[in-house]
């Protein structure tokens, strides 16, 4: 069981490298910062404290936002008492991050590295409490046919083109379009963009950008309909979503 540590700074904002896989059990996870994990089917933001398993032989990379830290935990299934059999996520209390780092580095008895182990294990796979609601899992559609038009909007979420004019852009038609995205991620094309969206400005309110600002950002003439979408993603208003997170000691706790 041994983690690695990657910093923004290794990679210069690239992804950490191409996709590939392992035949233990990964468990990413960011210690500061936003970390994004990119598996074939789907895209997952980690902020601190957060992280997902990735069983044995599933293809992923990730990359890491300015300033960011991300942890990569290796588990030999024969560690475990039930494998990770699917991609799903986990909480990491501060103490359990310190001492996955701390097992990386410093020697100790093999029985109190093994009790240790057992124990941290044991809590990783407790379910998250109270985070469900706010993780930013965005599926990815599989179909080739889309995929520039999926990597334009990942590019740039803010651009004020309609959706008939990205359509345009790529060639393709509203049909095709429309079945591709149903079938592939339970959704149309305007509603997964506007999750995409909706990921970006969380992260940009949080960060202390203005809302009106951060409706700019993602493609919104009035804060008011930036508002308005925004609450049917979270359930929560830009300011009452920044209040919420402000008055959340557990998140502060998560940062240095």
């Amino acid at each position: 069981m041994g983690t690695g540590v990657v910093t923004a700074e290794d990679t210069s904002g690239r992804p950490i490298s191409p996709p590939h896989s392992h035949p233990d059990a990964m468990l990413a996870w960011c210690y500061r910062g936003t970390v994004w994990v990119h598996l074939q089917d789907a895209r997952w933001r980690l902020a601190p404290g957060q992280g997902v398993w990735i069983p044995p032989f599933t293809p992923h990379t990730a990359h890491h936002e300015p300033g960011s830290t991300g942890c990569y935990t290796y588990i030999p299934d024969s560690h475990f008492a039930t494998p990770p059999a699917a991609v799903s996520q986990a909480y990491l209390p501060r103490a359990v991050q310190e001492m996955l780092l701390h097992l990386g580095i410093n020697d100790m008895p093999t029985d109190l590295r093994v009790r240790i182990q057992s124990v941290l294990i044991e809590m990783l796979q407790l379910p998250a409490p109270a985070l469900n609601d706010e993780w930013t899992e965005v599926p990815m559609p599989t179909d080739e046919r889309v995929r520039p038009l999926m990597q334009a909007v990942l590019a740039d979420p803010g651009d004020p083109r309609t959706v008939r004019e990205l359509l345009a852009a790529h060639g393709l038609h509203e049909r095709t379009v429309l079945r591709i995205f149903q079938h592939d991620t339970g959704m149309s094309f305007s509603r997964w963009r506007t999750g995409v969206r909706m990921t970006l400005a969380a992260r940009l309110i949080v960060d202390g950008l203005p809302i009106g600002s951060a409706a700019a950002r993602c493609g919104y003439a009035t804060a008011s309909a930036f508002s308005a979408s925004f609450k049917e993603r979270f359930g929560l208003t830009p300011r009452e979503y920044l209040l919420r997170t402000q008055a959340d000691t557990a998140q502060h706790l998560y940062w240095r």
